[in-house]
């Protein structure tokens, strides 16, 4: 059995990147998508949980993954948490301490930094992202470091109720949002949208992708994988906002 295990979910490749560079720096670690469901077996030396920050809290596929994950107080001698964001990593460590408690287990360790934005819904991609992609490695390195000899690094302050807010209408604008995936005119019928989606929310249907509607998470991985550019959300297309994939990810890394 691995020493290390480490949960990660991502939709464009940002906290995968993390993941496997904390993993190298650990060694002997075992990789784990936040979906579907993981039964755990034996005792770790670090459990660790790497993510993105969606509307200032834990994206909710991830968070119901780890309120049916079988974690004791005996599963680990260590556990982090590692959150990518591009601004602030506004409740997610709170979310899953808040999860964890019932469990028995506590964070040792809780840490964020920027990474390269990409809710194209929202906003177009930033222009500064080789900087960005610096800092993430950079922080990644001092992270995986800190991780290495176990240090202790809490979470600071109670729930923030801005951020609370903040996160429950964002539940509710990503389920507006979700009705509003197609695909246009452009699609080859290649099927990576399918396998891209970690919740299986897209499916072919008379040779083009069909969108369930019933359970999005956001991520985008359909709209910025796409070869042709061709889901398109409402007015807002990847082929005018951009298209984003951290430049050390492969789009076969990201399918479940």
């Amino acid at each position: 059995m691995p020493n290390n295990l480490i949960f990660w979910f991502s939709g464009t490749g940002n906290s995968l990147k993390t993941t496997k560079d904390i993993a190298a720096a650990l060694g002997d670690t075992q990789l784990a998508f936040m979906g579907g469901d993981f039964s755990l077996t034996g005792h770790y030396d670090r459990i660790g949980f790497v993510y993105p920050c969606y509307a200032m809290g834990m994206p909710k596929a991830a968070l119901e993954f780890v309120r049916r994950l079988n974690l004791h107080a005996g599963s680990a001698e260590y556990v982090f948490s590692v959150v990518t964001c591009r601004g602030a990593a506004g409740n997610c460590h709170k979310m899953l301490s808040n999860v964890l408690k019932p469990k028995g287990v506590s964070l040792d360790y809780a840490n964020a930094f920027r990474s390269v934005g990409n809710y194209i819904i929202e906003y177009p991609l930033q222009k500064n992202q080789a900087q960005l992609l610096r800092n993430q490695a950079e922080k990644t390195r001092l992270i995986a470091a800190d991780i290495l000899v176990h240090k202790h690094r809490g979470i600071v302050g109670a729930r923030n109720p801005f951020f609370s807010a903040f996160y429950r209408i964002g539940l509710h604008y990503f389920r507006i949002k979700e009705k509003q995936f197609a695909a246009n005119d452009s699609c080859t019928s290649c099927g990576q949208c399918v396998k891209l989606c970690p919740m299986d929310n897209i499916e072919m249907r008379g040779g083009k992708p069909a969108f369930l509607h019933n359970n999005c998470a956001n991520c985008l991985a359909c709209m910025h994988m796409c070869p042709q550019a061709a889901i398109v959300c409402g007015r807002v297309t990847a082929e005018k906002r951009g298209q984003y994939r951290h430049p050390d990810i492969k789009p076969g890394e990201l399918m479940h």
